[in-house]
């Protein structure tokens, strides 16, 4: 899902905490004004994120000292968030962004602070109107249509989105608090403010995962800032997935040409069971498309599931799916009530729903139904990192980068 082509095989050098969104709905409240400095009227704006819910995900454990990265720490090196604010006026004139004060804090003492003057808020991704997560947002603006570039402007009584805003920093500077403070100014030069306050959880994953496949693989699209995957989140559930692709004794995703599936070395490879749990949704009927080519919006909107394609949805008895999609029509292994062991076989890769290129697809996620379910943040256990010219980082647990070489250590 929010498919590129295969990237070069480069990554992030950090390897430690993951502070993901999970979107447990499509908005959050709206926010409240905060006290205004003097002589400064409040707003008449609201805003809201998406996703709705911030996330601390603790992640990087070694399984050794030789497999830890010079620079790294024992745990934990890098926090990374990333989210999206629709802001709305009621105010009868536009209103102009002049700055934004950043402020992350935990138990009510500041961590760090940023300031965005406009000159540097210009620089960054804005567009006219409600950003959204939903399907028919992705397919009409995404996969057939386009967003429509904006400014640090709201209109009167309108809206504006800032999309795809990126923090990253040090393990060390975990917060349970981000506030956005926005400063304003109208066309006769009136400031105003407004500021939105966002909390930051920790969710604990329940349920240890292996790498869905055996051998050597390439993340094509992990859920690093980067991706499609986190940028624009798919009904609040992509936003945390991984996207896995096969390599051949060459090195390299296809045979010849990459112009078929069949051309794949992922097409038709075995697709195993992340965990244990019991078969909750299957679907096994659905046709391959060609290289690159995406399912019409209609039929789409008539059945939700050619997003995914064919696909196995795990319950795991804790209140966390796996879902595995884009599989070969046919070759599903298993049916709704069977119960499956981690690494078990349930079925093969195809190239069905929006898969552009055939690969895995895995979304850890809070139902039985991904179209109804979000997704949650997860690790996987027991791998290695291949290193070109180097060792094999072995990893205890962790989250596979976008052009990661990877294979599971059983």
């Amino acid at each position: 899902m929010n498919r590129s082509r295969i990237p070069a095989a480069t990554a992030w050098r950090v390897f430690a905490a993951v502070v993901a969104l999970v979107a447990v709905g499509c908005t959050s409240p709206a926010s409240q004004p905060a006290a205004q400095p003097p002589g400064e009227r409040t707003a008449n704006v609201t805003i809201t994120t998406l996703p709705s819910h911030l996330w601390v995900v603790p992640e990087g454990v070694y399984a050794d000292m030789a497999s830890t990265p010079p620079d790294g720490h024992a745990n934990t090196q890098n926090l990374t968030w990333l989210m999206h604010l629709v802001i709305k006026s009621k105010e009868s004139v536009p209103l102009t962004i002049d700055a934004v004060d950043v402020r992350f804090a935990r138990a009510g003492q500041t961590v760090w602070e940023e300031q965005y003057p406009r000159s540097y808020l210009q620089r960054l991704e804005w567009i006219k109107g409600d950003f959204d997560m939903t399907p028919e947002y992705y397919l009409t603006k995404v996969m057939h249509g386009t967003e429509q570039p904006g400014t640090p402007e709201v209109p009167p009584n309108g809206s504006v989105s800032w999309v795809r805003i990126p923090f990253a920093r040090p393990w060390f500077a975990r917060a349970d608090s981000l506030e956005f403070r926005f400063h304003f100014t109208d066309p006769q030069k009136q400031a105003s403010s407004f500021t939105h306050t966002i909390p930051i959880g920790e969710y604990q994953q329940k349920t240890k995962l292996r790498l869905p496949f055996s051998g050597v693989w390439v993340v094509d699209a992990g859920n690093d800032l980067s991706t499609g995957h986190r940028r624009s989140g798919l009904n609040g559930l992509t936003s945390y997935g991984w996207d896995f692709v096969k390599l051949g004794p060459d090195g390299l995703p296809f045979r010849t040409n990459g112009k078929k599936p069949e051309d794949f070395y992922t097409y038709g490879a075995p697709v195993l069971a992340a965990a244990g749990g019991t078969v909750v949704d299957v679907r096994n009927d659905m046709p391959a498309y060609a290289v690159g080519e995406a399912p019409a919006a209609d039929m789409i909107r008539k059945d939700g599931d050619i997003f995914t394609g064919n696909l196995v949805t795990i319950d795991h008895g804790n209140g966390e799916y796996t879902l595995l999609c884009h599989m070969l029509a046919g070759s599903i292994r298993v049916k709704v009530g069977d119960r499956v062991k981690a690494g078990q076989l349930v079925g093969r890769v195809g190239n069905s729903g929006f898969a552009s290129i055939p690969h895995i697809h895995l979304n850890l996620m809070t139902g039985p139904k991904w179209l109804q379910a979000k997704g949650l943040p997860a690790l996987f256990s027991d791998f290695e990192h291949i290193v070109t010219g180097g060792a094999p980082q072995k990893i205890a647990l962790g989250n596979p980068i976008t052009g990661w070489f990877i294979r599971p250590v059983s």
